[in-house]
């Protein structure tokens, strides 16, 4: 089966435009690291006492404007002109412009000094990517099995807000993340306090001092409820609970948080706690802060219904309750005014060194659901004036995180639309509902190797499908590596003509820089530029109610596949009222004996029959084709272009016998009962039976090793596995809780966010 197959229908989507801010304290990298392609998202400054500013990547582009000596932007991308010299993108006013690296001194983030700190890689299997910066942007120095521990020299945090630890790594400077690193102390497990007091707050006992943090170590002593004293560390005992730090008489002292209050040097009292709290606005989401007051900054925020762990409480200077917790890798602090204390936990379990998201707690989430027919578009703001991100599809589930009110007083809602950019969605086009997950399921995706990245839309499918099951495959291989292969070919993976035009690769063999004409590929598609690929293939973007099903598997099975669900696939398709011939008084009957014959499902080979010749038919399905009357493909089998034939023409002579009788897979197939029973012993045999058992991996050949990826694929339409996913779905309009299995796909190192179209 040749990868020139093709497909026909496309569905469409809008342009992005990625615009990533930069939301940290920087310092100056040295001039040596100027020719270096850096991140969008990072500070410029410029060095020149004047720096003109052109309209695209070279001094033969218009000026558009200038920056004066010191003036600071924010790079939103870069590229490289005719002789290497690397130009950074910005936005300058409405426009879209370029500076020269030349005069442009890239910032970075102010890296902290930390001492004493012993790091261990924590990952769940994979080996730990050591960078040469804090960011997955950065180059890779090498790597670090689990298990393997380090002596951490800094900390630094990326312009998302995500921790990296420094260290020496062969004899180098390098970073790891800190989402896959557990840290312990190396002086007697005990973290340094300073400005703080504590206060004895026993009902009416004294409270024990001991000589250590916990209740198997001896007593030196006693203090009566009401004293204070200086709080020197504190320190965790086996079973979570902290213990603070104190000279006693001379000696160095322990006494249990459970029964002390804290006052900082700011004047604010902070307690220990340990509890579940559920954010409890009426509408608005509630503002995370960076310390307990509405005086501090704002850090982020939580929709309403959404859980965390609290690991503390402190007062403001009007003695106002603040929780505080850990948010995306940092100490936040929220007004108890808005939270409900829903359970307690256990003791210490949410050390700010633990990872909170492989936590089988259950998830209180807000669920989105975009309701416009048209789709409905991604802002960088509450407002229409707001920069357009993309567009989502009717029915595209996000989670919201929260929300904002426009000039007009009009809501429009938060969700993550990239490690640093939030997405605005007016709410006139967005159904939005309060989910908690169930502690169960969150065990269960955790135990499957679902990245925490697959999670929120696993969450979505689980809360109105209870039955369907979900299993992650790890394909044993890095993303970076699956895309090498997939995009090695330009023929590989074609966007149809009525894509927009941003959806076309430029690369030599696909597009001529001369004529500025791209190269046509089977009858007038176009080669997909490695950005669309990337998209198609991130499992993350189709964890949704129509996308989930190109992960649907397609061995036969009665329980959920008849002759009933294939006619609601085929309804309204030229198949609908036509008699088959061949004993079946329908297609649908023929369909579904087909698939159980081949073991293969029926209600994909209807989908794919549509997807191939369209819901009123092809050429290949007529039977009265010129030179070809009296035979069918309905599967597209073999139908390319070649030097000597258009796809049609291949297609039908594959068809009659390939040109020498062939009688393989019931050829010849002059009727169509004959090609759809003989496509589905072709689908069973080559693609079924070869690990490529979903719409997902018959097009993007993933389970059968990195050296076949990019290989034996069924068709070119990057967009294929998803298009049929959505027409299958047609088959579990009536019933959709049968327990239908999805087997998800996951790579090893992937993007921390979800691939974004052009």
């Amino acid at each position: 089966m040749s990868t020139q197959d093709i497909s026909k229908r496309k569905r469409r989507a809008a342009a992005v435009i990625a615009v990533m801010m930069a939301v940290s304290v920087f310092a100056g990298l040295p001039l040596t690291d100027l020719g270096k392609v850096y991140a969008a998202g990072e500070t410029g400054q410029v060095t020149a006492s004047l720096l003109y500013v052109r309209s695209g990547a070279g001094t033969s582009y218009s000026k558009i404007g200038s920056l004066a000596k010191g003036k600071t932007f924010v790079v939103t991308g870069s590229a490289k002109d005719s002789s290497g010299v690397v130009w950074y993108q910005l936005k300058y006013g409405s426009k879209t412009g370029y500076v020269s690296s030349k005069y442009v001194n890239i910032k970075q983030n102010t890296v902290t000094s930390v001492s004493n700190t012993q790091g261990t890689v924590n990952t769940k299997t994979d080996p730990l990517i050591v960078r040469s910066g804090p960011g997955t942007s950065y180059s890779s120095l090498g790597t670090m099995v689990k298990g393997k521990t380090f002596t951490m020299t800094g900390k630094v945090q990326d312009i998302s807000g995500t921790w990296w630890y420094t260290l020496s790594f062969n004899g180098k400077t390098g970073y790891v993340s800190s989402k896959y690193v557990k840290t312990t102390s190396t002086s007697s497990g005990v973290t340094e306090v300073t400005g703080t007091t504590g206060t004895v707050a026993t009902k009416t006992d004294p409270l024990l001092v001991r000589s250590g943090p916990g209740t198997n170590y001896g007593t030196i002593g006693s203090m009566a409820k009401g004293k204070t004293f200086t709080v020197t560390g504190k320190a965790q005992d086996s079973s979570g609970t902290w213990w603070y730090r104190l000279t006693f008489n001379g000696k160095t002292g322990y006494v249990s948080s459970n029964y002390v209050t804290i006052k900082t040097s700011s004047g604010a009292t902070e307690e220990t706690e340990n509890a579940i709290g559920t954010v409890n606005t009426k509408s608005d989401p509630l503002l995370v802060r960076s310390g307990p007051g509405t005086n501090y900054g704002t850090i982020g925020s939580m929709a309403k219904g959404k859980t965390f762990t609290i690991i503390g409480n402190a007062k403001d200077s009007s003695g106002n309750t603040w929780y505080k917790l850990t948010y995306n890798g940092r100490l936040g602090y929220v007004s108890g005014s808005y939270v409900k204390v829903t359970q307690n936990s256990d003791p210490g379990s949410s050390d700010e060194d633990t990872d909170q998201g492989s936590s089988s707690s259950p998830v209180t989430f807000q669920m989105g659901t975009v309701t416009a027919n048209d789709g409905l578009n991604v802002r960088t703001g509450a407002g229409t004036s707001y920069t357009r991100l993309t567009t989502l599809p009717k029915g595209t589930t996000i989670t919201v995180t929260g929300s904002k009110k426009a000039s007009d007083g009009k809501v429009w809602y938060t969700y993550q639309y990239s490690v640093s950019q939030v997405g605005y969605l007016c709410s006139d086009y967005l159904s939005v509902k309060t989910v908690t997950s169930d502690s169960d399921f969150e065990s269960y995706m955790t135990a499957q190797g679902f990245p925490e990245s697959y999670k929120p839309g696993l969450r979505m499918l689980h809360a109105a499908h209870p039955q369907w099951v979900f299993k992650a495959y790890n394909v044993g291989y890095s993303w970076s590596d699956a895309i090498a292969r997939e995009t090695a070919s330009v023929s590989t993976n074609l966007v149809s003509a009525s894509s927009p035009v941003s959806y076309r690769s430029t690369a030599p063999g696909s597009y001529n820089s001369s004529t500025k004409t791209w190269t046509t590929f089977d009858g007038g598609w176009y080669a997909a530029s490695p950005t669309v690929v990337k998209y198609y293939m991130d499992p993350r973007n189709f964890l949704t109610e129509s996308g989930i099903y190109q992960f649907m598997t397609h061995r036969y099975d009665s329980g959920s596949q008849s002759a009933d669900t294939v006619a609601a696939v085929i309804q309204g398709s030229f198949m609908q009222s036509r008699n088959p011939g061949g004993g079946y008084s329908s297609y649908s009957t023929l369909i579904n004996a087909a698939g159980k014959n081949g073991g293969v499902n029926p209600n994909v080979l209807a989908a794919m029959i549509i997807q191939e010749q369209g819901w009123s038919g092809s050429s290949l399905v007529s039977g009265t084709y010129p030179g070809y009357q009296g035979y069918y493909n309905f599967f597209n089998i073999g139908a390319y272009t070649t030097s000597t034939m258009n796809a049609i023409q291949r297609g039908l002579w594959y068809a009659k016998g390939s040109g020498v009788g062939a009688t393989s897979y019931s050829r010849p197939w002059n009727t169509p009962y004959k090609s759809i029973l003989g496509g589905a012993m072709f689908y069973s045999e080559e693609y079924v039976s070869n690990n490529q058992d979903s719409y997902y991996t018959k097009k993007f050949n993933v389970k059968n090793g990195v050296s076949k990826v990019g290989t034996h694929q069924y068709m070119t339409n990057v967009a294929g596995a998803a298009s049929e996913g959505s027409i299958v779905k047609r088959a579990y309009s009536s019933n959709d809780n049968y327990p239908v299995v999805f087997e998800i796909p996951v790579y090893s190192s992937m993007p921390s966010t979800a691939c974004q179209l052009p």
